[in-house]
Protein backbone atom coordinates (compact mmCIF):
# COMPACT_ATOMS: atom_id res chain seq x y z
CA UNK A 1 0.00 0.00 0.00
CA UNK A 2 1.29 3.55 -0.79
CA UNK A 3 2.64 4.76 2.42
CA UNK A 4 1.70 8.34 3.86
CA UNK A 5 5.02 10.12 2.97
CA UNK A 6 4.59 8.33 -0.61
CA UNK A 7 1.27 10.22 -1.24
CA UNK A 8 3.18 13.01 0.61
CA UNK A 9 6.18 13.09 -2.03
CA UNK A 10 3.35 12.35 -5.13
CA UNK A 11 1.36 15.61 -3.62
CA UNK A 12 4.61 18.19 -3.90
CA UNK A 13 5.18 16.82 -7.72
CA UNK A 14 3.88 19.11 -10.21
CA UNK A 15 1.08 17.49 -12.51
CA UNK A 16 3.37 18.03 -15.23
CA UNK A 17 6.54 16.50 -13.83
CA UNK A 18 4.43 13.82 -12.82
CA UNK A 19 2.95 13.05 -16.43
CA UNK A 20 6.60 13.31 -17.89
CA UNK A 21 7.28 10.52 -15.35
CA UNK A 22 4.49 8.42 -15.84
CA UNK A 23 4.90 8.79 -19.27
CA UNK A 24 8.50 7.68 -19.47
CA UNK A 25 7.33 4.69 -17.16
CA UNK A 26 4.90 3.70 -19.48
CA UNK A 27 7.80 4.16 -22.81
CA UNK A 28 9.92 1.61 -20.39
CA UNK A 29 6.58 -1.15 -19.68
CA UNK A 30 5.91 -0.74 -23.81
CA UNK A 31 9.21 -1.08 -25.07
CA UNK A 32 10.10 -4.38 -22.32
CA UNK A 33 6.02 -5.80 -24.18
CA UNK A 34 7.24 -5.48 -27.64
CA UNK A 35 6.89 -9.19 -27.38
CA UNK A 36 3.82 -9.28 -27.06
CA UNK A 37 2.43 -7.89 -30.49
CA UNK A 38 4.45 -11.29 -32.11
CA UNK A 39 2.80 -12.99 -29.19
CA UNK A 40 -0.35 -12.16 -30.46
CA UNK A 41 0.60 -12.90 -34.31
CA UNK A 42 1.47 -16.38 -33.55
CA UNK A 43 -1.77 -17.09 -31.26
CA UNK A 44 -3.97 -16.24 -34.51
CA UNK A 45 -1.70 -17.34 -37.48
CA UNK A 46 -3.08 -20.74 -37.77
CA UNK A 47 -5.70 -18.46 -39.28
CA UNK A 48 -3.63 -16.88 -41.96
CA UNK A 49 -2.14 -20.33 -42.80
CA UNK A 50 -5.24 -21.94 -43.29
CA UNK A 51 -7.19 -19.54 -45.42
CA UNK A 52 -3.78 -19.38 -47.86
CA UNK A 53 -3.42 -22.44 -48.70
CA UNK A 54 -6.67 -23.09 -49.90
CA UNK A 55 -5.89 -20.62 -52.61
CA UNK A 56 -1.91 -21.35 -52.74
CA UNK A 57 -0.35 -24.13 -50.82
CA UNK A 58 3.29 -22.98 -52.32
CA UNK A 59 6.33 -22.29 -49.95
CA UNK A 60 8.52 -19.47 -50.04
CA UNK A 61 11.28 -21.57 -52.22
CA UNK A 62 7.89 -22.39 -54.50
CA UNK A 63 7.44 -25.96 -53.93
CA UNK A 64 4.00 -27.47 -52.42
CA UNK A 65 3.22 -28.27 -49.43
CA UNK A 66 -0.26 -30.17 -48.04
CA UNK A 67 -1.72 -30.04 -44.44
CA UNK A 68 -4.36 -32.95 -43.53
CA UNK A 69 -7.09 -31.42 -41.41
CA UNK A 70 -4.88 -33.72 -38.09
CA UNK A 71 -2.06 -31.51 -38.68
CA UNK A 72 -3.96 -28.52 -39.19
CA UNK A 73 -4.99 -29.01 -35.82
CA UNK A 74 -1.45 -29.61 -34.35
CA UNK A 75 -0.16 -26.79 -35.83
CA UNK A 76 -2.81 -24.55 -33.71
CA UNK A 77 -2.25 -27.16 -30.91
CA UNK A 78 1.53 -27.64 -30.87
CA UNK A 79 1.83 -23.68 -29.20
CA UNK A 80 -0.24 -24.38 -26.26
CA UNK A 81 2.80 -27.29 -25.24
CA UNK A 82 5.69 -24.81 -26.18
CA UNK A 83 3.75 -22.54 -24.15
CA UNK A 84 3.75 -24.47 -20.77
CA UNK A 85 7.83 -25.28 -21.13
CA UNK A 86 7.85 -21.28 -21.70
CA UNK A 87 6.40 -20.54 -18.40
CA UNK A 88 8.53 -23.10 -16.15
CA UNK A 89 11.99 -21.82 -18.13
CA UNK A 90 10.77 -18.04 -17.46
CA UNK A 91 10.38 -19.22 -13.36
CA UNK A 92 14.08 -20.11 -13.60
CA UNK A 93 15.38 -16.91 -15.96
CA UNK A 94 13.87 -14.81 -14.31
CA UNK A 95 15.21 -15.13 -11.24
CA UNK A 96 18.78 -16.49 -12.22
CA UNK A 97 19.37 -13.76 -14.73
CA UNK A 98 16.99 -10.88 -13.66
CA UNK A 99 14.19 -9.37 -15.47
CA UNK A 100 16.16 -7.17 -18.02
CA UNK A 101 18.13 -10.35 -19.94
CA UNK A 102 15.17 -13.36 -19.11
CA UNK A 103 13.03 -10.36 -21.77
CA UNK A 104 15.44 -11.17 -24.08
CA UNK A 105 16.08 -14.39 -24.00
CA UNK A 106 12.62 -14.86 -24.34
CA UNK A 107 12.49 -13.59 -27.89
CA UNK A 108 15.12 -16.64 -29.52
CA UNK A 109 12.90 -19.65 -29.28
CA UNK A 110 10.34 -17.27 -31.10
CA UNK A 111 13.07 -16.12 -33.14
CA UNK A 112 14.36 -19.67 -34.75
CA UNK A 113 10.74 -20.80 -34.72
CA UNK A 114 9.33 -18.28 -37.14
CA UNK A 115 12.52 -18.68 -39.04
CA UNK A 116 11.86 -22.20 -39.38
CA UNK A 117 8.47 -21.53 -40.26
CA UNK A 118 9.46 -19.06 -42.84
CA UNK A 119 11.95 -21.46 -44.65
CA UNK A 120 9.38 -24.63 -44.10
CA UNK A 121 9.08 -27.28 -46.77
CA UNK A 122 7.31 -29.80 -44.67
CA UNK A 123 4.88 -30.08 -42.07
CA UNK A 124 7.71 -31.00 -39.51
CA UNK A 125 9.27 -27.95 -39.67
CA UNK A 126 6.02 -25.93 -39.04
CA UNK A 127 5.09 -27.91 -35.89
CA UNK A 128 8.87 -27.63 -34.56
CA UNK A 129 8.81 -24.07 -35.24
CA UNK A 130 4.83 -23.63 -33.86
CA UNK A 131 5.95 -25.22 -30.62
CA UNK A 132 9.17 -22.72 -30.15
CA UNK A 133 7.22 -19.83 -30.58
CA UNK A 134 5.32 -21.50 -28.06
CA UNK A 135 8.01 -21.15 -26.24
CA UNK A 136 8.28 -17.76 -26.84
CA UNK A 137 4.39 -16.63 -25.87
CA UNK A 138 4.77 -18.54 -22.74
CA UNK A 139 7.58 -16.81 -21.84
CA UNK A 140 6.80 -13.71 -22.65
CA UNK A 141 3.40 -13.57 -20.59
CA UNK A 142 5.61 -14.11 -17.66
CA UNK A 143 8.31 -12.29 -17.97
CA UNK A 144 6.64 -8.99 -19.47
CA UNK A 145 3.96 -8.76 -16.36
CA UNK A 146 6.40 -9.33 -13.74
CA UNK A 147 8.68 -6.88 -15.11
CA UNK A 148 5.90 -4.19 -15.71
CA UNK A 149 4.49 -4.68 -11.72
CA UNK A 150 7.82 -4.23 -10.27
CA UNK A 151 8.52 -0.61 -12.73
CA UNK A 152 5.51 1.24 -12.40
CA UNK A 153 4.47 3.43 -9.70
CA UNK A 154 1.40 1.90 -7.65
CA UNK A 155 -0.91 4.79 -8.60
CA UNK A 156 -0.63 3.39 -12.64
CA UNK A 157 0.60 -0.06 -12.27
CA UNK A 158 -2.58 -1.84 -13.44
CA UNK A 159 -3.20 0.45 -16.30
CA UNK A 160 0.51 -0.08 -17.33
CA UNK A 161 0.05 -4.17 -17.27
CA UNK A 162 -3.09 -3.63 -19.00
CA UNK A 163 -1.73 -1.64 -22.25
CA UNK A 164 1.53 -4.28 -22.15
CA UNK A 165 -1.64 -6.86 -22.47
CA UNK A 166 -3.45 -4.66 -25.27
CA UNK A 167 0.08 -5.30 -27.42
CA UNK A 168 -1.32 -8.66 -27.39
CA UNK A 169 -4.69 -7.88 -29.01
CA UNK A 170 -3.08 -5.28 -31.40
CA UNK A 171 -0.40 -8.64 -32.60
CA UNK A 172 -3.80 -10.60 -33.31
CA UNK A 173 -5.34 -7.78 -34.97
CA UNK A 174 -2.13 -6.97 -37.03
CA UNK A 175 -2.12 -11.27 -38.21
CA UNK A 176 -5.38 -11.03 -39.22
CA UNK A 177 -5.44 -7.92 -41.09
CA UNK A 178 -2.13 -8.25 -43.00
CA UNK A 179 -2.62 -11.86 -43.15
CA UNK A 180 -5.27 -11.04 -46.17
CA UNK A 181 -2.90 -9.47 -48.23
CA UNK A 182 0.73 -11.70 -47.19
CA UNK A 183 0.92 -14.76 -47.43
CA UNK A 184 1.65 -17.25 -44.22
CA UNK A 185 5.65 -17.57 -44.37
CA UNK A 186 5.79 -13.68 -45.00
CA UNK A 187 4.09 -13.27 -41.96
CA UNK A 188 6.53 -15.25 -40.06
CA UNK A 189 9.37 -13.10 -41.40
CA UNK A 190 7.25 -10.06 -39.77
CA UNK A 191 7.76 -11.38 -36.48
CA UNK A 192 11.11 -12.54 -36.90
CA UNK A 193 11.63 -8.63 -37.51
CA UNK A 194 9.79 -7.86 -34.47
CA UNK A 195 11.44 -9.83 -31.97
CA UNK A 196 14.30 -8.84 -33.17
CA UNK A 197 13.49 -5.33 -32.73
CA UNK A 198 12.43 -6.30 -29.06
CA UNK A 199 15.66 -7.40 -28.46
CA UNK A 200 16.91 -4.18 -29.55
CA UNK A 201 14.74 -2.20 -27.26
CA UNK A 202 15.34 -4.01 -24.20
CA UNK A 203 18.99 -4.22 -24.13
CA UNK A 204 18.61 -0.27 -22.98
CA UNK A 205 16.40 -0.99 -20.17
CA UNK A 206 16.79 -0.31 -16.92
CA UNK A 207 17.10 -3.66 -14.55
CA UNK A 208 14.04 -4.07 -12.17
CA UNK A 209 14.75 -2.12 -9.12
CA UNK A 210 12.75 -5.40 -6.99
CA UNK A 211 15.33 -7.74 -8.63
CA UNK A 212 18.26 -5.92 -7.83
CA UNK A 213 17.43 -5.43 -3.85
CA UNK A 214 16.44 -9.15 -3.39
CA UNK A 215 20.32 -9.73 -5.31
CA UNK A 216 21.65 -7.13 -2.67
CA UNK A 217 23.20 -5.29 -5.26
CA UNK A 218 21.53 -1.88 -3.42
CA UNK A 219 23.34 1.12 -4.98
CA UNK A 220 21.82 0.07 -8.29
CA UNK A 221 18.52 -0.72 -7.15
CA UNK A 222 18.33 3.30 -5.65
CA UNK A 223 19.85 4.59 -8.25
CA UNK A 224 16.93 3.06 -10.67
CA UNK A 225 14.56 3.72 -8.34
CA UNK A 226 15.42 7.94 -8.11
CA UNK A 227 14.67 7.60 -12.01
CA UNK A 228 11.67 6.07 -11.90
CA UNK A 229 10.07 7.56 -8.41
CA UNK A 230 8.99 11.06 -7.72
CA UNK A 231 11.86 13.40 -6.57
CA UNK A 232 10.56 13.73 -3.06
CA UNK A 233 10.10 10.30 -2.63
CA UNK A 234 11.91 8.24 -0.36
CA UNK A 235 13.30 5.69 -2.31
CA UNK A 236 15.74 3.96 0.72
CA UNK A 237 12.28 3.37 2.34
CA UNK A 238 11.00 1.57 -0.83
CA UNK A 239 14.46 -0.24 -0.57
CA UNK A 240 14.11 -1.29 2.57
CA UNK A 241 10.62 -2.16 2.23
CA UNK A 242 11.34 -4.66 -0.64
CA UNK A 243 14.78 -6.16 1.29
CA UNK A 244 12.03 -7.01 4.20
CA UNK A 245 9.07 -8.25 2.61
CA UNK A 246 11.63 -10.93 0.54
CA UNK A 247 12.87 -11.50 4.13
CA UNK A 248 9.92 -12.89 6.14
CA UNK A 249 8.41 -14.40 3.09
CA UNK A 250 11.76 -17.07 3.47
CA UNK A 251 15.00 -17.56 1.65
CA UNK A 252 14.17 -20.20 -0.75
CA UNK A 253 14.15 -18.60 -4.07
CA UNK A 254 13.15 -21.46 -5.98
CA UNK A 255 9.57 -23.20 -7.08
CA UNK A 256 10.74 -25.54 -3.47
CA UNK A 257 9.86 -22.19 -1.83
CA UNK A 258 6.35 -21.94 -3.23
CA UNK A 259 5.50 -24.82 -0.56
CA UNK A 260 4.79 -22.41 1.96
CA UNK A 261 1.60 -22.31 3.78
CA UNK A 262 1.01 -18.99 2.35
CA UNK A 263 2.07 -18.76 -1.06
CA UNK A 264 -0.07 -22.64 -1.20
CA UNK A 265 -3.10 -20.65 -0.41
CA UNK A 266 -2.20 -17.91 -3.31
CA UNK A 267 -1.74 -20.63 -6.26
CA UNK A 268 -5.30 -22.31 -5.02
CA UNK A 269 -6.76 -18.97 -4.88
CA UNK A 270 -5.63 -18.54 -8.33
CA UNK A 271 -6.50 -22.13 -9.50
CA UNK A 272 -10.33 -21.18 -8.75
CA UNK A 273 -9.86 -18.02 -10.75
CA UNK A 274 -8.38 -19.51 -13.97
CA UNK A 275 -10.75 -22.32 -13.59
CA UNK A 276 -13.09 -19.53 -13.72
CA UNK A 277 -11.54 -17.59 -16.29
CA UNK A 278 -11.26 -20.76 -18.92
CA UNK A 279 -15.13 -22.24 -18.07
CA UNK A 280 -17.17 -18.94 -17.76
CA UNK A 281 -17.18 -19.43 -21.89
CA UNK A 282 -15.32 -17.17 -24.12
CA UNK A 283 -12.01 -19.00 -24.28
CA UNK A 284 -14.43 -20.95 -26.07
CA UNK A 285 -15.79 -17.72 -27.59
CA UNK A 286 -12.51 -16.84 -28.97
CA UNK A 287 -11.16 -20.07 -30.76
CA UNK A 288 -14.31 -21.07 -31.63
CA UNK A 289 -16.23 -18.02 -32.94
CA UNK A 290 -17.19 -18.91 -36.46
CA UNK A 291 -17.74 -22.46 -35.38
CA UNK A 292 -20.35 -20.92 -32.68
CA UNK A 293 -22.02 -18.56 -35.20
CA UNK A 294 -22.28 -21.34 -37.88
CA UNK A 295 -24.12 -23.39 -35.16
CA UNK A 296 -26.50 -20.82 -34.45
CA UNK A 297 -27.38 -20.08 -38.25
CA UNK A 298 -26.06 -16.88 -38.68
CA UNK A 299 -25.08 -15.90 -42.37
CA UNK A 300 -22.08 -13.64 -41.36
CA UNK A 301 -18.94 -13.76 -43.64
CA UNK A 302 -16.09 -16.06 -41.38
CA UNK A 303 -13.38 -14.05 -42.55
CA UNK A 304 -15.18 -10.37 -40.71
CA UNK A 305 -16.76 -11.80 -37.74
CA UNK A 306 -13.13 -13.20 -36.58
CA UNK A 307 -12.18 -9.82 -37.32
CA UNK A 308 -15.24 -8.39 -35.23
CA UNK A 309 -14.73 -10.64 -32.08
CA UNK A 310 -10.88 -10.03 -32.05
CA UNK A 311 -11.76 -6.02 -32.15
CA UNK A 312 -14.48 -6.65 -29.50
CA UNK A 313 -11.86 -8.33 -27.09
CA UNK A 314 -9.05 -5.35 -27.68
CA UNK A 315 -12.01 -2.83 -27.53
CA UNK A 316 -12.86 -3.89 -24.24
CA UNK A 317 -9.21 -4.29 -22.90
CA UNK A 318 -9.24 -0.70 -23.84
CA UNK A 319 -11.80 0.06 -21.70
CA UNK A 320 -10.80 -1.71 -18.57
CA UNK A 321 -7.20 0.20 -19.54
CA UNK A 322 -9.36 3.22 -18.33
CA UNK A 323 -10.66 2.20 -15.58
CA UNK A 324 -8.56 -0.64 -14.00
CA UNK A 325 -6.56 1.65 -11.42
CA UNK A 326 -9.65 3.77 -9.99
CA UNK A 327 -12.32 1.48 -9.97
CA UNK A 328 -9.91 -1.79 -8.60
CA UNK A 329 -8.86 -5.14 -9.91
CA UNK A 330 -11.84 -6.57 -7.46
CA UNK A 331 -14.55 -4.61 -8.97
CA UNK A 332 -13.36 -5.13 -12.67
CA UNK A 333 -13.71 -8.71 -11.95
CA UNK A 334 -17.07 -9.11 -10.69
CA UNK A 335 -18.18 -6.60 -13.15
CA UNK A 336 -17.32 -8.75 -15.86
CA UNK A 337 -18.90 -11.51 -14.61
CA UNK A 338 -22.03 -10.11 -14.51
CA UNK A 339 -21.63 -8.88 -17.99
CA UNK A 340 -21.29 -12.50 -19.00
CA UNK A 341 -23.65 -13.73 -16.38
CA UNK A 342 -26.46 -11.58 -18.29
CA UNK A 343 -25.09 -12.41 -22.12
CA UNK A 344 -24.87 -16.29 -21.68
CA UNK A 345 -27.99 -16.84 -19.38
CA UNK A 346 -30.06 -14.62 -22.36
CA UNK A 347 -28.14 -16.35 -25.43
CA UNK A 348 -29.04 -20.04 -23.82
CA UNK A 349 -32.80 -18.93 -23.31
CA UNK A 350 -32.83 -17.53 -26.80
CA UNK A 351 -31.11 -21.14 -28.24
CA UNK A 352 -33.39 -23.00 -26.25
CA UNK A 353 -36.80 -20.87 -27.26
CA UNK A 354 -35.83 -21.18 -30.79
CA UNK A 355 -35.11 -24.67 -30.44
CA UNK A 356 -38.52 -25.73 -28.89
CA UNK A 357 -40.62 -23.17 -30.05
CA UNK A 358 -39.14 -21.31 -33.19
CA UNK A 359 -42.64 -19.22 -33.54
CA UNK A 360 -41.72 -17.34 -30.43
CA UNK A 361 -39.13 -15.71 -32.38
CA UNK A 362 -39.29 -15.94 -36.17
CA UNK A 363 -42.54 -13.95 -37.02
CA UNK A 364 -40.70 -11.15 -34.90
CA UNK A 365 -39.48 -8.63 -37.60
CA UNK A 366 -37.04 -5.60 -37.42
CA UNK A 367 -36.75 -2.43 -39.61
CA UNK A 368 -33.50 -1.99 -40.85
CA UNK A 369 -31.68 0.11 -43.37
CA UNK A 370 -34.22 3.24 -42.82
CA UNK A 371 -31.56 5.91 -43.42
CA UNK A 372 -30.30 4.36 -47.09
CA UNK A 373 -33.66 3.84 -48.22
CA UNK A 374 -34.45 7.66 -47.00
CA UNK A 375 -31.74 8.76 -48.62
CA UNK A 376 -32.35 6.57 -52.15
CA UNK A 377 -35.88 8.45 -51.80
CA UNK A 378 -37.21 5.52 -51.62
CA UNK A 379 -40.41 5.06 -48.54
CA UNK A 380 -39.90 2.48 -45.94
CA UNK A 381 -42.85 0.55 -47.24
CA UNK A 382 -40.94 0.34 -50.36
CA UNK A 383 -37.97 -1.39 -48.68
CA UNK A 384 -40.67 -3.34 -47.01
CA UNK A 385 -41.97 -5.07 -49.82
CA UNK A 386 -39.04 -5.99 -51.38
CA UNK A 387 -37.94 -7.25 -48.33
CA UNK A 388 -34.56 -5.83 -48.28
CA UNK A 389 -35.30 -3.87 -44.84
CA UNK A 390 -36.62 -6.85 -42.80
CA UNK A 391 -34.52 -8.92 -40.86
CA UNK A 392 -35.12 -11.82 -38.29
CA UNK A 393 -33.96 -11.16 -34.62
CA UNK A 394 -32.13 -14.62 -35.18
CA UNK A 395 -30.30 -12.90 -37.39
CA UNK A 396 -28.13 -10.54 -35.54
CA UNK A 397 -29.53 -11.21 -31.79
CA UNK A 398 -27.08 -14.20 -31.25
CA UNK A 399 -24.31 -12.10 -32.61
CA UNK A 400 -24.79 -8.95 -30.52
CA UNK A 401 -24.74 -11.42 -27.30
CA UNK A 402 -21.67 -12.92 -28.27
CA UNK A 403 -20.44 -9.59 -28.48
CA UNK A 404 -21.57 -8.58 -25.36
CA UNK A 405 -19.88 -11.73 -24.07
CA UNK A 406 -16.02 -11.13 -25.70
CA UNK A 407 -16.53 -7.28 -24.13
CA UNK A 408 -17.34 -8.51 -20.27
CA UNK A 409 -14.52 -11.31 -20.80
CA UNK A 410 -12.23 -9.18 -21.83
CA UNK A 411 -12.88 -6.14 -19.40
CA UNK A 412 -12.26 -8.14 -16.50
CA UNK A 413 -11.89 -11.79 -15.94
CA UNK A 414 -9.62 -12.36 -19.26
CA UNK A 415 -6.62 -10.35 -19.03
CA UNK A 416 -6.79 -10.01 -15.38
CA UNK A 417 -6.21 -12.98 -14.20
CA UNK A 418 -2.33 -12.75 -15.82
CA UNK A 419 -1.58 -9.93 -14.07
CA UNK A 420 -2.70 -10.82 -10.72
CA UNK A 421 0.05 -13.79 -9.75
CA UNK A 422 2.38 -10.44 -10.45
CA UNK A 423 1.01 -8.92 -7.73
CA UNK A 424 0.67 -12.15 -5.25
CA UNK A 425 4.04 -13.06 -4.88
CA UNK A 426 7.40 -11.62 -2.99
CA UNK A 427 10.28 -10.42 -5.44
CA UNK A 428 11.97 -13.93 -4.81
CA UNK A 429 9.24 -16.25 -5.60
CA UNK A 430 7.35 -14.05 -8.17
CA UNK A 431 8.41 -15.47 -11.27
CA UNK A 432 7.70 -19.02 -9.91
CA UNK A 433 4.84 -18.60 -8.44
CA UNK A 434 3.57 -16.47 -11.92
CA UNK A 435 4.97 -18.86 -13.44
CA UNK A 436 2.97 -22.09 -11.95
CA UNK A 437 -0.34 -20.17 -11.84
CA UNK A 438 -0.22 -19.87 -16.17
CA UNK A 439 0.93 -23.22 -16.19
CA UNK A 440 -2.36 -23.81 -14.14
CA UNK A 441 -4.35 -21.65 -16.44
CA UNK A 442 -3.49 -23.08 -19.58
CA UNK A 443 -3.56 -26.69 -18.75
CA UNK A 444 -7.52 -25.36 -17.91
CA UNK A 445 -7.15 -23.44 -21.44
CA UNK A 446 -6.27 -26.88 -23.07
CA UNK A 447 -9.22 -28.54 -21.33
CA UNK A 448 -11.80 -26.59 -21.58
CA UNK A 449 -11.09 -26.29 -25.62
CA UNK A 450 -11.28 -29.93 -25.31
CA UNK A 451 -14.00 -30.77 -24.04
CA UNK A 452 -16.01 -28.22 -25.97
CA UNK A 453 -17.48 -30.28 -28.52
CA UNK A 454 -18.88 -33.25 -25.65
CA UNK A 455 -20.07 -30.38 -23.46
CA UNK A 456 -22.43 -29.17 -26.20
CA UNK A 457 -23.51 -32.94 -27.21
CA UNK A 458 -24.69 -33.78 -23.26
CA UNK A 459 -25.64 -30.84 -22.22
CA UNK A 460 -27.57 -29.24 -25.81
CA UNK A 461 -26.64 -25.87 -26.89
CA UNK A 462 -28.84 -23.89 -24.74
CA UNK A 463 -27.58 -26.15 -21.76
CA UNK A 464 -23.94 -24.80 -22.59
CA UNK A 465 -24.52 -21.24 -22.62
CA UNK A 466 -26.50 -21.90 -19.38
CA UNK A 467 -23.56 -23.66 -17.92
CA UNK A 468 -21.32 -20.85 -18.56
CA UNK A 469 -23.81 -18.05 -17.31
CA UNK A 470 -23.65 -20.75 -14.29
CA UNK A 471 -20.07 -20.74 -13.67
CA UNK A 472 -19.84 -16.55 -14.31
CA UNK A 473 -22.32 -16.24 -11.26
CA UNK A 474 -20.81 -18.24 -9.35
CA UNK A 475 -17.71 -16.82 -9.95
CA UNK A 476 -18.87 -13.02 -8.68
CA UNK A 477 -19.24 -15.00 -5.26
CA UNK A 478 -15.86 -16.49 -4.96
CA UNK A 479 -13.96 -13.17 -6.21
CA UNK A 480 -16.01 -11.34 -3.74
CA UNK A 481 -15.39 -13.45 -0.63
CA UNK A 482 -11.95 -14.69 -1.54
CA UNK A 483 -10.25 -12.10 -3.69
CA UNK A 484 -7.69 -9.37 -1.90
CA UNK A 485 -7.93 -6.26 -4.06
CA UNK A 486 -4.43 -5.51 -5.67
CA UNK A 487 -5.20 -2.06 -6.80
CA UNK A 488 -3.00 0.24 -4.56
CA UNK A 489 -0.66 -2.72 -3.08
CA UNK A 490 3.09 -2.30 -3.42
CA UNK A 491 4.56 -5.27 -4.91
CA UNK A 492 7.67 -6.14 -3.04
Amino acid sequence: METTDEKSAIAKETTNARRIRYAKQCLIVLSASLTNIPSGMIQLWPNVLASHLVRDNSTIFGSQIQLDPWQMDLVASVTQIGSLVGFLSAGVFLSLVGRKYSLIITAIPGIFGSSLIALSVNTYMIVIGRFLDGMTVGMGNVAVFVYASEISDVSIRGTLCMISHLLIQVGGIFNLCLGTILSWYYMSIISVGLLLGHCLMVSTLHESPSFLAVKSRDERALRVLRKLRAPQADVQEELCYLQKNNTTSGDSQGYRGLLQKQHLKQIALMTGIFFIHNFCGTQVLRVNATRQLQQLGLPMNEKYTTIMVIGVFFFGNLFMTTILDCCGRRRCIMASLLVLTVAYSSLGTFVYLLNTDPSLIEPQKYELLKFAYSVQNATLSDAITDGSAIISIKDWLPLVLLMVAAFGHSMGIGPLVWILPAEMFPTNLRSQGTSVCMVIGSLMMFAILQVYSPMQATLTQAGMYWFFASVSATGILYIYCLLKETSGERVG
